[in-house]
């Protein structure tokens, strides 16, 4: 949901109302602008459940979280940020760091922050209550400075990317809840694996499992070799460890995947910039190989067929 985009503000406004919406939707912080007279952002945010995401696209900004303002509330959110677009800088406690396009930054945000960049900058944000990780906040620390060293590292930032750069459309649908609760888990394990913690990392990646497979699957929906052998391998389960696991969640896997790349095929398809030139280049960017069955089961899931629906005034 769009909270906030200054174009539809007078330019005297823009400032306060930057300020207050980082405010209600991130952590209470000062914000200063490379370009006060030209003020540019568009914040959105969506709910999910144990998890919500926040994306902030606009010129160049910094945050402040002072010591005053840490003492004076309590925040509870652990954040995952993810830049986008450009260089970051961050300062906490005595540490300063520089993170490109696609660099994690794990943030405790009722700590002392600096967080800004220069020029036009995005940034997605997946917060998660430090209550519902069940990890002390010295462990999430220690993880904070080392969490590119975890062999989790890639498969939590492309999640972290791909549902906030779908969170409208995820959020509204039926599995929104059990998303950001997959979400939490494995932000959970990621942490726990960034701080070596052999104990919480074995439970963490117990726990985290599900998350991990339907995060897997879900980041890798495009490719048409997505088969059972390959996901199972990827998480260290057997073949038949994954049809069970899928099975005590009531669902098919192949079912689950077909499901889900006809909602991509469908946000696609109705997309006022469509990467595609046509409804064949559609089905093969999402794995239907074969055309016919890629429509009857298009027809079979939405009461339309792909040709039908693009033809919608």
């Amino acid at each position: 949901m769009l909270v906030l985009d200054t174009g539809a503000l007078p330019a005297a406004d823009r400032a306060a109302a930057f300020q207050a919406t980082v405010s209600a939707n991130c952590s209470s912080s000062m914000a200063s602008f490379e370009d006060p007279a030209a003020i540019r952002a568009r914040m959105s945010v969506a709910d999910f459940g144990a998890a919500k995401v926040f994306t902030i696209d606009a010129s160049g900004t910094v945050l402040r979280r002072t010591p005053k303002m840490s003492r004076a509330e309590t925040e509870r959110s652990i954040v995952l940020a993810l830049p986008m677009r450009t260089d970051n800088h961050m300062t906490w406690g005595r540490e300063e760091r520089l993170f490109g396009p696609r660099d994690l930054i794990l943030v405790d945000l009722s700590q002392p922050y600096v967080y800004g960049w220069k020029g036009s900058g995005a940034s997605y944000a997946l917060h998660v209550d430090v209550e519902h990780l069940g990890l002390p906040r010295d462990l999430i620390h220690t993880a904070a400075r080392e969490l590119r060293g975890s062999p989790l590292y890639d498969l939590v930032r492309d999640h972290v990317a791909r549902v906030t750069a779908q969170a409208d459309l995820l959020a509204a649908g039926a599995g929104a809840a059990e998303l950001g609760a997959a979400s939490a888990e494995l932000m959970r394990a990621l942490v726990v694996s960034a701080a070596d913690d052999g104990r919480r990392l074995r439970e963490a990646m117990h726990s985290s499992l599900t998350a991990r497979v339907q995060a897997y699957v879900r980041n890798n929906l495009r490719d048409p070799e997505l088969t059972p052998a390959r996901i199972a391998a990827a998480n260290a389960i057997s073949v038949r460890a994954l049809y069970k696991m899928y099975e005590s969640l009531g669902q098919s896997l192949e079912q689950s995947i077909i499901e889900q790349r006809l909602q991509g095929a469908r946000s696609d398809l109705t997309s006022p910039r469509r990467r595609y030139t046509s409804i064949a280049a559609v089905a093969r960017a999402w794995g239907f190989s074969n055309p016919s069955f890629f429509s009857s089961r298009f027809r079979e899931a939405f009461g339309v067929t792909p040709r039908q629906l693009v033809s919608r005034p």
